[in-house]
């Protein structure tokens, strides 16, 4: 019989089960011998965190990381040899306690046989956010690791604010960046716990925006597969009249909003270079628009006359298929990369 417990139930439960009190206590063993090994890893002592381990052939240490890519060890040799050779490069100790927290807890016990899954913030790199698999054997009484799986979002390496949102516009989590540039921001409010734009005219619009992105994650279609979607919102004009935008895009299995980023204009203006076949002279003006500048400004900065430009846009306007200003901005700023 599988007997399941999760990160909600952390409380006492109501006593007079043998089976309930069993299953409570293989979850608190479980869920010490995690953070025994955690903190063993921590503490750079490879002996302690070696004695958590089933240390057979059939072990297995399996890692995807944004920036070092994907990584199966198998064995426990490989597995031991690898950990040691970390430790040796990396021999700094970090406490658990203060810097280490996991969250989304679920444990799932069947015999001698269990699974954990949790997402770890915080470890010896800093305030970063892993979503981990444990899968236990029970050998001799003692709940041993016998499968590691870690994944980590590529989410947690961008450059750029981001801000978790669900269907509802609740905020979930945002990056350090974000917490730093949505203090005072001119377009984008936190109210109530949900993301807004701070003009009301342009809410429906980032509403509209995250609801589709997270239909789009509802779909099931592989993301790195489907051509990836993105959609930009204007949330109207700073101080200096400079336009604002922001992005909402399904990533790593999340409904994200992206802004403030210069290079993901730079970016999806050369997407959309590409996948409109926009000549130079049409990119540049394209770019400009984007930009907020009208006509009679871009002619100044290009020297070019408006008679020109307004043919360059009549052009860009044929090729994207949209027919005003605001529209090809958004065409622009929501083309990503085309699928190869």
């Amino acid at each position: 019989m599988v007997r399941q417990t999760d990160h909600a139930m952390l409380g006492p439960l109501v006593t007079g089960d043998s089976e309930m009190d069993d299953s409570e206590a293989d979850r608190a063993s479980i869920m010490a011998v995690i953070r025994a090994e955690t903190e063993a890893w921590l503490q750079r002592d490879f002996e302690a965190l070696a004695s958590h381990w089933v240390q057979s052939p059939q072990t297995r240490r399996m890692e995807a990381f944004a920036s070092l890519g994907v990584r199966v060890d198998e064995g426990w040799d490989p597995i031991a040899a690898r950990i040691k050779k970390i430790v040796e490069r990396f021999p700094e100790k970090y406490a658990f306690d203060g810097r280490v927290r996991w969250e989304k807890v679920n444990i799932v016990v069947d015999g001698n046989m269990a699974w954990m899954t949790f997402d770890q913030i915080g470890s010896d790199t800093g305030e970063d956010r892993k979503r981990q698999l444990r899968i236990l054997h029970r050998i001799d009484g003692a709940w041993k690791i016998s499968c590691m799986v870690m994944l980590e979002s590529s989410v947690e390496e961008a450059s750029c604010p981001l801000i978790e949102v669900d269907a509802d516009a609740r905020i979930l989590w945002t990056n350090r960046l974000a917490r730093e540039r949505m203090r005072g921001h001119p377009g984008l409010v936190a109210a109530a716990g949900r993301l807004r734009a701070r003009r009301r005219d342009r809410d429906v619009a980032l509403r509209e925006a995250m609801r589709l992105a997270f239909h789009e994650l509802q779909g099931q279609r592989p993301l790195n597969i489907a051509p990836k979607q993105a959609w930009s919102v204007t949330l109207g004009e700073d101080e200096a009249g400079i336009p604002l935008y922001c992005w909402v895009l399904p990533e790593d299995g999340k409904t994200l909003v992206s802004f403030d980023d210069a290079e993901t204009v730079v970016r999806r203006i050369a997407s959309a270079r590409e996948i409109f076949s926009l000549s130079p002279a049409q990119t540049r003006l394209a770019r400009l628009i984007v930009d907020g500048h009208d006509l009679a400004a871009a002619s100044d900065q290009l020297g070019v006359s408006v008679n020109t430009l307004r043919t360059q846009l009549q052009r860009i306007f044929d090729k994207t298929g949209v027919r005003s200003q605001a529209a090809l901005v958004r065409a622009l700023l929501s083309a990503g990369a085309p699928n190869k």
